[in-house]
């Protein structure tokens, strides 16, 4: 049964540590009978009304720094892939949660950098009147206009005269 001091004794311990301290898996159903426990006291001394609200502000501070270790982790195991130890079933819900959309974030990212634009790009050298290409898109040509083109739309207007290919 969790006491002010046990409580005050896993938020010090958790502070003190860069890492996941073990705590037990029914700790909120547990700080849950606590906070009961101690409101169902109708006739509450100045020292329990105290002690009520700096256990509320202690199991905030417990959770907030949890909180922070777990969003860490995530940016770690996502550059290393090691993921951390003593998390609660809630907890790892949450780390892998954040983990995947990190993880599809930097793929995206990195991806898009990597990726070369290797479409060629043509200048109009006449312009046309709209036409449907063979790809079922509408094309209106503008002379002068710089433009990218599908093939094989591309080769018959080459060979038409109507672009030419610049150079990047």
């Amino acid at each position: 049964m969790l006491t002010f001091d046990k409580i005050r004794d896993l938020e010090r311990v958790e502070r003190q540590s860069k890492k996941l301290q073990k705590i037990p898996e029914d700790i909120p159903a547990q700080l849950k009978d606590y906070l009961k426990r101690k409101e169902k006291i109708t006739e509450k001394s100045s020292t329990e009304i105290n002690e009520l609200e700096n256990i509320k502000t202690t199991i905030k501070r417990f959770f907030e720094l949890r909180e922070g270790k777990i969003v860490s982790a995530v940016l770690d195991t996502v550059r290393t892939g090691l993921p951390p130890e003593n998390m609660s079933k809630d907890e790892e819900n949450l780390f892998y949660k954040l983990t995947n959309i990190l993880k599809q974030y930097r793929e995206s990212f990195f991806s898009e950098l990597s990726r070369e634009d290797d479409k060629p790009m043509y200048r109009v050298k006449k312009t046309t009147l709209q036409f449907i290409g063979p790809d079922m898109k509408n094309y209106k040509l503008t002379e002068n206009d710089i433009v990218s083109i599908p093939p094989p739309l591309d080769e018959l207007l080459l060979k038409e005269g109507v672009i030419e290919r610049i150079e990047k």
